[in-house]
């Protein structure tokens, strides 16, 4: 088990012309980045006869003749298995001769899921089944797993909650670990520009299942009013909240915010925030405190929000190289 860490770790060199976090965050669609991995699709029912896909790194008979590791991973607000920072990390498993799996969350893969509710930043019951939907698949494969953003503090809250899990190790990374706060912050400055994006987003699939049903009576808003909501907390006071049984924004914040769950994981994790994420904020960053002896908790300077771009390959290519997949990859490695 590691020692708890509240250090701002020097690991990640950004270059000089990437210490821009905006550049560091978009550099995946600035580069035009174009996901090479081959998904394998399963899909799984749910406890409530929904659905979730499932993107696997290798077909289901490579799968079950492998006794290799699995790396689950869960991606970002709006994200999929097609997300770059997914499919850089995909490549870095099978690199190594492991295997990886995403959980997309529901309505997140292309289709949209069948019922009403949709997913969260606390939403742990849908990864807690497949975790557990693995283990006994796979009782004698070694389960490691890492969040990024909104699936990383998904993580943490399921880590919190479970103390003791099938997994080996894990890693949180850019996750917006107070909720509160990180939905203020991305009000500000160029911030705005993610906002409206993801919103705009959220509010077409929230409109898509109002007009085919799914949704009857939980939200209470017309076209015209859903489509002028400017903020997460409005979003969130209006959709989330009365969709996952919450009392509104303030009582999704407070009972889904990674840090309350952080100080109770008992799993080795690695939480990794970079100073300049243009999506969180200090009240992010835990208190030493805060962290227990599983947890390795790394400050950087630079990287952005899922970002962590490094120097050019050795090859001249032209591309910057990705830091988190090694560093994701390293720390598993440990375990």
């Amino acid at each position: 088990m590691q020692s708890n860490s509240h250090t701002c770790n020097a690991t990640f060199q950004a270059p000089l012309l990437l210490r821009n976090p905006h550049v560091q965050t978009l550099w995946s669609r600035l580069s035009k980045y174009k996901p090479s991995s081959l998904l394998h699709v399963e899909t799984i029912r749910t406890y409530d006869n929904d659905f979730i896909d499932l993107a696997w790194s290798h077909s289901a008979a490579q799968v079950k003749a492998s006794a290799a590791p699995i790396v689950i991973i869960f991606h970002g607000l709006e994200g999929s298995a097609k997300s770059a920072y997914v499919d850089q990390l995909m490549q870095a498993a099978c690199a190594q001769q492991w295997q990886a799996v995403v959980m997309q969350f529901r309505s997140c893969s292309g289709r949209m899921n069948a019922t009403a509710r949709a997913y969260h930043s606390g939403d742990t019951q849908d990864a807690l089944e497949f975790i557990q939907r693995l283990r006994q698949r796979y009782p004698e494969r070694k389960l490691f797993a890492a969040g990024f953003s909104l699936g990383g503090n998904m993580l943490v809250k399921l880590l919190g909650e479970q103390g003791h899990s099938p997994l080996q190790a894990a890693a949180c990374i850019s996750a917006p670990l107070a909720l509160g706060p990180s939905s203020e912050r991305i009000n500000r400055g160029i911030s705005r520009l993610y906002r409206n994006h993801l919103l705009n987003s959220l509010k077409h699939k929230t409109w898509q299942k109002i007009e085919a049903g799914l949704i009857t009576h939980q939200v209470k808003l017309s076209q015209r009013a859903l489509f002028s909501i400017r903020t997460f907390a409005e979003f969130d006071h209006e959709v989330t909240a009365p969709l996952h049984g919450f009392a509104g924004a303030d009582d999704y914040y407070q009972k889904c915010s990674g840090l309350a769950f952080l100080p109770a994981v008992r799993t080795p994790l690695l939480v990794l925030h970079a100073k300049d994420d243009p999506f969180t904020c200090d009240a992010c960053i835990p208190a030493p405190a805060q962290i227990p002896p599983a947890v390795r908790y790394e400050l950087q300077q630079h990287g952005g929000h899922v970002g962590f771009y490094t120097q050019l390959s050795a090859h001249r290519t032209g591309q910057l190289q990705p830091w988190l997949p090694h560093k994701l990859m390293h720390w598993f490695k440990e375990f």
